[in-house]
């Protein structure tokens, strides 16, 4: 027998029961053998599939229940699915089971991603199937496939995604069949779904149990003690920088579920924050299972929101012909700030009795309202925390404080126990120069400034206008030999990931040392611009590559197609294109002179990248290809901030945006120009500053690569802490 999670006999007792298609197809997969694992209902980052099949060592296969009958429904001529009744539109089953693929992909399993871009194969590890329980096979053609049999690209599509399933299909030999097809019944295992992704998915299918003997005796001063007390009402908490507001933050989301006994959604803005709170409750000495607590993004909460209860995103017809930031701007205003839209179906929603927000002061007013009208239990716990200085997105202000709909004053952190003297003088230094005509200036309790902390170091340095990386990396590496900084200790924020990645890349050839970063590697990025801008001739495997390039002045610089095909031979198992890339390596006699020598060259233009002062909204106009490769671009990202966990034991490398709310022992700030000139930087400037100077607790250089519009106030604010 199969073996579930839970149980047949738990799920039976479930408070919401399954529909009657679900525990038929329950029952049926229970005649498979043990070593079919089936998941019902999972919780997978706020995507909740109804049936996941996974067989260790084959694959996986999402199956999407459906109890409708499609006499009810038709498909418009664009195959949008619409109620009869009112003509309303629905999310598309077959979108929506994708969509808990792609997920998979893009979100929720570290490193598939990447492997699925440097190896298609591992695309097909995971397959997705439809099951209609009121349908027969035959109705379900006459409505999904025969009215557009003619439409070939349409047929394939369903041919290569979808499995259907009708009720009268629904028998051990056609089960078998499309079991053997999607290769979870085949003769030998699967070589790209091993065991480290199949624990990774697992982790994720079944949450571990936190235990009291796990957390820490965490020492809270009254202030905090007070503030992590759960109790139903609105209540607002801001801080100053290193006040423990994340620490209270977990502390009340573990006794908001002892208290409630339910699921606590905490939401924050940026995707790598979630992990930083994941370490926080972990801290705390409680038993709790890890599956009590929901912690996610804005955006990602209401996309999976969306896609489970069957609310569809409608797109313009020249929609795939707009730049990325009108693309974005329309989502916004449609979507993500339509409280309209969210009121329409709040019905739908699950409600949570606890909401706790971070990085209050990134939320737009809309999504807060949103939040408390759609998705919080009556008389709930609703519980906003924020620091209004590292309003980097320049939300509406009032009274110099952030505008929410929390109606009460805040409570107010004001013990610093994060950074030491030195970098909470140059914090209020900045803050007097630049904020005193916005904010309050913090007031920080001089009472926990002890004389016995450790001594930190502060350095100031000015590089000139032209960002030489070889110059960057001897400063950095210098400093951390002398500070004696285990790379684990060691952080690098900058503005543009473009200057980070030259960065990570050179550091990591110099040093043969692994980084941790929130972005894509400049291999990855050099083949995936390489397969953009040559989107007729598809690269089918690595060796192919360096024989499809026709630009004459990539073609020059063979190290970047070397690096572009590094990640397709470390995760493809054909021994020719091992063979072919070893060859290409001793034919070119690559090594790190030649490494650094390629990268002063100036064999790369524009579309490489080396012009850094373009917007992407002038390459997308100049180079339409341009936005697939920042979609792409975009999934990897997210990926790797879902997965950014601090303690690896390797050197970070980040935006000083996607690394906000994080703290870093020795931080290297790479201080640039103020890039809002370009039409697609969001961020106000000196917030942006203000946020990297205080993620340091200790040791702080800067390396200003030309901005002269701070260079005095911070070179003085440095040299006076030095």
């Amino acid at each position: 027998m199969a073996l579930f999670y839970p149980s047949i006999e738990k799920i039976k007792q479930l408070t919401v029961q399954p529909e009657a298609g679900e525990l038929h197809l329950l029952n049926f997969l229970s005649d498979l053998d043990d070593s079919f694992e089936i998941f019902f209902n999972p919780f997978l980052n706020g995507d909740r599939p109804d049936i996941i099949i996974v067989r260790k060592n084959y694959g996986i296969m999402i199956i999407e229940v459906k109890d409708w009958e499609l006499s009810n429904y038709y498909l418009d001529e664009k195959r949008k699915w619409r109620l009869k009744k009112n003509n309303a539109y629905l999310k598309s089953p077959i979108d929506q089971v994708l969509n808990y693929k792609e997920n998979l992909y893009n979100l929720h399993v570290e490193r598939l991603l990447e492997r699925k871009i440097t190896n298609f194969k591992y695309w097909n590890i995971v397959s997705c199937a439809l099951y209609f329980h009121n349908e027969t096979k035959k109705s379900l053609n006459d409505f999904l496939v025969k009215p557009f049999e003619e439409n070939k690209k349409y047929q394939d599509f369903l041919k290569w995604n979808i499995e259907l399933l009708a009720n009268d299909n629904l028998n051990a030999n056609d089960f078998t069949s499309i079991l053997q097809k999607k290769y979870l019944i085949a003769r030998q295992p699967s070589f790209y779904f091993n065991d480290e992704l199949y624990e990774s998915i697992k982790r994720y299918l079944v949450p571990p149990i936190h235990t009291k003997e796990e957390g820490e005796e965490i020492p809270y001063s009254k202030q905090q003690q007070r503030l992590t007390i759960s109790e139903a009402r609105d209540q607002r908490i801001k801080g100053v920088v290193g006040s423990g507001k994340t620490t209270v933050l977990a502390a009340r989301a573990v006794n908001a579920h002892l208290r409630t006994q339910s699921k606590v959604l905490i939401l924050c803005y940026n995707i790598t924050l979630r992990n930083y709170i994941h370490d926080k409750i972990s801290k705390v000495r409680e038993e709790f299972s890890w599956d009590s607590f929901y912690i996610t993004n804005y955006h990602n909460f209401i996309t999976a929101e969306m896609n489970n209860n069957g609310i569809d995103f409608t797109i313009p017809e020249d929609f795939a012909s707009w730049t990325t930031s009108k693309k974005s701007e329309y989502f916004e205003d449609n979507y993500y700030s339509n409280e309209k839209l969210f009121e329409e179906n709040k019905d739908k929603f699950f409600k949570y009795k606890t909401i706790l927000i971070d990085e209050i002061q990134d939320y737009k007013r809309p999504w807060m309202d949103v939040i408390k009208k759609c998705f919080l239990a009556e008389n709930g716990e609703y519980v906003l925390f924020g620091d209004e200085k590292q309003n980097i997105y320049s939300n509406e202000i009032e009274n110099k404080d952030i505008k929410t709909n929390v109606q009460q004053n805040p409570s107010t952190l004001k013990d610093c126990f994060r950074s030491n003297k030195k970098i909470k003088d140059i914090a209020i230094g900045f803050q007097s120069a630049h904020f005193k005509d916005k904010y309050d200036i913090d007031d920080f309790n001089k009472q926990l400034e002890f004389s016995f902390e450790k001594p930190s170091f502060c350095k100031y340095f000015f590089t000139g206008k032209d960002i030489n990386v070889s110059e960057i990396f001897n400063t950095i590496k210098d400093i951390s030999n002398k500070l004696g900084e285990h790379p684990n200790n060691i952080t690098i924020l900058g503005v543009r990931i473009s200057v980070l990645r030259e960065l990570d890349c050179y550091y990591r050839y110099k040093t043969n040392e692994k980084t941790n970063s929130m972005f894509e590697t400049q291999e990855v990025w050099y083949k995936l611009l390489l397969e953009t801008f040559k989107s007729e001739e598809v690269i089918k495997r690595g060796i192919d590559l360096f024989g499809h390039i026709k630009d004459t002045e990539a073609k020059k610089n063979k190290l970047a197609v070397l690096l572009a095909i590094k990640d397709l031979t470390e995760t493809n198992p054909e021994p020719e294109i091992l063979s072919n890339y070893k060859k290409l390596i001793e034919a070119d006699r690559i090594n790190k002179e030649q490494f650094e020598l390629w990268y002063s060259s100036q064999n790369l233009s524009e579309l490489l990248n080396r012009d850094k002062r373009e917007s992407i909204k002038a390459l997308e106009k100049k180079y339409p290809e341009y936005k697939i490769l920042t979609k792409k671009l975009k999934m990897i990202r997210d990926n790797k901030k879902f997965h950014f966990w601090y303690a690896r034991g390797t050197m970070k490398i980040s935006t000083i945006h996607s690394f906000k709310g994080w703290e870093a022992n020795t931080l290297f700030l790479l201080l640039e120009e103020d890039w809002g000139i370009l039409g697609d930087f969001p961020f106000s400037f000196e917030e942006l500053i203000y946020t990297g100077l205080t993620r340091s607790k200790r040791n702080l250089i800067i390396l200003n690569c030309g901005n002269m519009e701070y260079h005095e106030t911070i070179k003085d604010l440095i040299e006076k802490n030095e």
